[in-house]
C-alpha cells in the first residue's frame, strides 16, 4: 500500500517548479525577441541589396550591348536589348539612365512592376527605389517625397561621364 501512495505523489509538477519554468521562458523571450524583431529589418535591407545587385548586373549587361551597338561613348543613347530593331532603353555613356520610363526600370524583370515603388529626381539623374510594401504602392511611379520618409530605399546614380559607371547608395536607417 505504501508503494501505491508513493507513486501518486510523484505525478505532476509543483507550483514552484511551474513558476521557475515560466520565469525562465520569460527571460528567454526578453532576450530573444529583439533578435527576431531585427530579422525583419535585416530582411528589408537584404531585399534592397539584392535589388541593388540585380540593377548592377543588368547595368553591366546593358553596357555590353551598348559597346556592341557602338553607343557606349554617347552622353545620351538608346540600346536595343532584344534585337528587334526597336530601342528599348535610354542610356548615359552606355549605362541605363535614371529615367523612370526608359531607364533603369526597363531592365528589371516583370516582378519589378508589382513589388517595387520608384521615383526619380527632377533632372532624372537619380533613381530612387523601395519595396512596394514599404512604399505603400506597387506598379506606380511616385514623387520622391513618398519614398524618402521611409528611410529604407536605394539610390541609383546614372553614369555622369565617359568611363564612369553608375553607383548605388543605400539608405537603411528606417528599415
Amino acid at each position: 500500500m505504501q508503494k501505491n501512495q508513493q507513486k501518486n505523489k510523484n505525478k505532476g509538477f509543483t507550483l514552484i517548479e511551474l513558476i521557475i519554468v515560466i520565469v525562465i521562458l520569460g527571460i528567454l523571450a526578453v532576450v530573444a525577441a529583439p533578435r527576431f524583431i531585427n530579422v525583419s529589418s535585416d530582411a528589408k535591407i537584404a531585399a534592397l541589396k539584392g535589388m541593388g545587385g540585380a540593377i548592377t548586373s543588368a547595368s553591366q549587361l546593358v553596357y555590353a550591348k551598348a559597346i556592341v551597338q557602338g553607343v557606349d561613348n554617347l552622353a545620351t543613347g538608346f540600346v536595343d536589348l532584344d534585337g528587334d530593331g526597336v530601342t528599348d532603353i535610354e542610356t548615359r555613356f552606355g549605362y541605363p539612365s535614371g529615367s523612370r520610363e526608359n531607364g533603369v526600370s526597363k531592365v528589371m524583370d516583370s516582378s519589378f512592376i508589382t513589388e517595387w515603388t520608384w521615383s526619380t529626381n527632377f533632372a532624372r539623374t537619380r533613381f530612387y527605389l523601395t519595396t512596394a510594401a514599404i512604399g505603400g504602392r506597387s506598379n506606380v511611379y511616385v514623387n520622391f517625397t513618398h519614398i524618402s520618409p521611409t528611410n529604407c530605399y536605394l539610390i541609383y546614380d546614372r553614369a555622369t561621364s565617359l568611363g564612369a559607371s553608375p553607383s548605388i547608395e543605400y539608405v537603411t536607417s528606417g528599415c
